[in-house]
């Protein structure tokens, strides 16, 4: 039996983050915001300085999932930081001015600094008590004779830096969901799954990235055409990962080019550059567990629209989704 879309966005409706809980992080996100640009605006050293931020990440792209246990709500804070070019080969003065600076405006609150065993600051964070909100720290700089890039520090750690343009990832992304009414819930949905099968990157270790599952479904609706049917486009992404020949994913209006050579399982490039590897945080261990778990979504969901009753539909759907998967609609 097949689902439809009004059925599954049932299930997108309760696994997302809903509307009425969303003042409450809008509004600690908002202090936020008024905070930085009161520093930014007030700043009057010379030298190095942030001088704008930008939000990103899935608050910013709207495919957002509500909060779990080990799954919390996390924002990514980009900070563009000027004034010192020193600072793209010098990431450990780079991430002591940032951490500093939040300290500057969050003087009773412990910011959260991640370093690596090489002593490599792996991420900065700052945690908000009662909401649980977390924002991931992303400073950034500016690149003069290349329009809208930066250098980005390694996030994760590794002590490198890479070229990207935060700017263009969040237009690409919008261009997508323009284009498709469907493309959040199916990157919903991926997510969905992705943690409930413990795919996901958890304290350093590899895993699957939300950015990465982001990026394949747009490389299927850019390839292989836009798919406004949740389901199909849900079987489509782990057909596609199953398969055993699985492509190099790039993406034509990105700078650069793939290297020649790279050391992970499979390549899916930014799309705003491809020389960068969006997924660097897999190894071959758990890519087998991501192909392998791919291919019994993709059997379970094959045999799910082969059923009669909906109520056999919907095992199979569990079975892919956890007990959660529910199509009714919620009261």
């Amino acid at each position: 039996m097949k689902l439809t879309n009004t059925q599954l966005q049932n299930f997108i409706g309760r696994i997302k983050l809903k509307e009425k809980n969303m003042p409450k992080y809008r509004e600690q996100i908002n202090n936020l915001k008024a905070k930085l640009q009161a520093k930014i605006d007030g700043d009057d050293r010379t030298g190095m300085k942030v001088t704008k931020y930008l939000l990103a990440g899935s608050w910013k792209k709207r495919t957002i999932l509500r909060p779990t246990g080990e799954n919390p709500i996390d924002i990514d804070l980009v900070l563009f930081v000027e004034g010192d070019e020193s600072l793209k080969n010098d990431l450990k003065k780079l991430h002591d001015f940032i951490v500093e600076y939040l300290q500057e405006i969050y003087p009773n609150k412990d910011i959260d600094r991640d370093v690596d065993a090489e002593g490599h600051t792996k991420s900065i964070k700052i945690k908000f008590s009662g909401t649980g909100l977390e924002v991931d720290i992303v400073p950034v700089i500016p690149i003069s004779d290349l329009d809208d890039y930066v250098w980005q520090p390694q996030r994760g750690g590794g002590g490198s830096i890479y070229i990207t343009s935060v700017t263009k990832q969040l237009d690409f992304a919008r261009e997508r969901k323009n284009e498709n009414s469907s493309f959040t819930s199916i990157v919903r949905a991926i997510k969905w799954w992705k943690n409930y099968k413990e795919l996901n990157p958890v304290n350093g270790e590899p895993g699957l990235t939300s950015f990465v599952i982001e990026l394949i479904v747009s490389y299927l609706e850019i390839e292989e055409g836009i798919e406004n049917d949740i389901e199909l486009g849900i079987i489509r992404f782990f057909r596609f990962v199953s398969d055993p020949n699985f492509p190099i994913v790039k993406f034509k209006n990105a700078i650069k080019s793939v290297p020649s050579s790279f050391d992970t399982p499979i390549y899916v490039s930014d799309p705003t550059n491809n020389e960068n590897n969006a997924a660097k945080k897999l190894d071959d261990s758990i890519w087998d567990e991501i192909i392998e778990e791919s291919n019994d979504a993709f059997d379970s969901l094959f045999i799910a629209q082969s059923k009669i009753g909906q109520g056999d539909t919907i095992e199979e759907w569990k079975h892919v989704f956890g007990p959660k998967f529910n199509i009714t609609k919620e009261e």
